[in-house]
């Protein structure tokens, strides 16, 4: 409205301008009153289009509300109060509303003209029951008009809560069964993950049962290389006995012989006196000595090589002791099947 007074009070203005210029100049009288013309037509113009974008842009901020209230829940204030207005608003069809009687000024004087004429006739008479009856009318009309509205709010109030209780639940069983799909996925994930290790399990166990193997094999190996360093060990000290033995009675026998054969006695101090007399120069010549040692040594052989086979004591011992040491080693079964021989736990 203000743009309107506006563009009227310009137009006058432009006007009364017009006015007086006409009056001290009447030959551009024509020219004038075009121009003032041109402009009231612009600013009519202007004025229209200005007016359609305010109602368009009114009605674009209204229909915006109205679908912002429908889209909330039910329930909601803003939209309880836009079906009431709504319901408000409908058109009345019903036979009092075609006969114009829902209007009180129309519906006061026919139902004087009605109602008088029926009391005065007794067509209706007004005794205990009908005044009860309308008693009773009346409870039930303002109950209706007056509580109802209250009950009715009050009963959509509950209606809501039970609603958001229903929905909490519902929520909650959603997010329970959510939380089940996710532990089922989870149980699948881990049927996947049991197998691999089952597979790396039966990956160990054959490494295991490999290692396992190549131990026992090197342990079976250091049993016999043990036996044999012990056999070894056995016959070098058999040897060396037999050798022992052999120096000790050859010595006793060359001993025996000087001591006992004069003609050798004699033989060795003579040698012995020739050696010295010789001096450094001397040469050993007949070594006495040495061929009393070497006969002893044909006697020890040629009598050693008489006795019965198994009759010299060192050599019985030592089959003795080999035959002790020569026994299988001992497996201790810790290769082959891992799952017997190292259960898991």
């Amino acid at each position: 409205m203000s743009v309107v007074r506006k563009v009227v009070g310009r137009s006058a203005a432009q006007l009364s301008r017009a006015g007086s210029k006409t009056a001290l100049r009447m030959p551009q009288t024509v020219a004038q009153r075009s121009f003032s013309t041109m402009l009231e037509g612009r600013e009519k113009a202007e004025e229209a289009r200005y007016i359609r974008k305010m109602e368009t842009e009114k009605h674009d901020a209204i229909r915006a509300k109205v679908e912002r209230i429908l889209a909330l829940e039910d329930g909601h204030d803003e939209k309880a109060e836009l079906f009431e207005m709504i319901e408000e608003k409908k058109v009345d069809d019903s036979m009092l509303a075609k006969l114009g009687l829902n209007d009180w000024k129309f519906a006061l004087p026919i139902g004087l003209m009605v109602g008088i004429p029926a009391l005065a006739n007794e067509v209706l008479v007004l005794d205990a029951e009908t005044q009860l009856v309308a008693c009773f009318i009346l409870f039930c009309s303002t109950l209706y008009t007056q509580v109802g509205a209250s009950m009715a709010k009050s009963l959509d109030d509950y209606a809501k809560e039970i609603a958001d209780e229903l929905k909490e639940v519902d929520e909650s069983m959603l997010e329970s069964i959510h939380s089940a799909v996710e532990a089922d996925q989870m149980a699948l994930s881990l049927d996947e993950d049991y197998k691999q290790y089952c597979t790396l399990t039966d990956q160990l166990a054959v490494a295991q049962a490999d290692v396992l193997n190549y131990k026992e094999a090197h342990l079976y190996r250091d049993a016999i290389v043990k036996k044999l360093d012990s056999l070894s060990a056995l016959e070098e000290s058999a040897m060396q006995a037999i050798r022992n033995r052999m120096m000790t009675e050859v010595k006793a026998d060359v001993v025996n012989s000087f001591q006992t054969d004069k003609k050798v006695k004699d033989a060795a101090l003579a040698r012995a006196i020739e050696v010295l007399a010789a001096g450094a120069k001397g040469t050993m010549g007949q070594d006495v000595v040495g061929e009393a040692f070497s006969a002893s040594l044909a006697r020890y052989k040629a009598n050693y090589a008489k006795q019965p086979e198994g009759a010299d004591p060192i050599l019985a011992q030592l089959e003795k002791d080999m035959a002790a040491i020569a026994v299988a080693p001992v497996v201790e079964a810790t290769g082959g099947n891992v799952y017997e021989t190292h259960p898991i736990a």
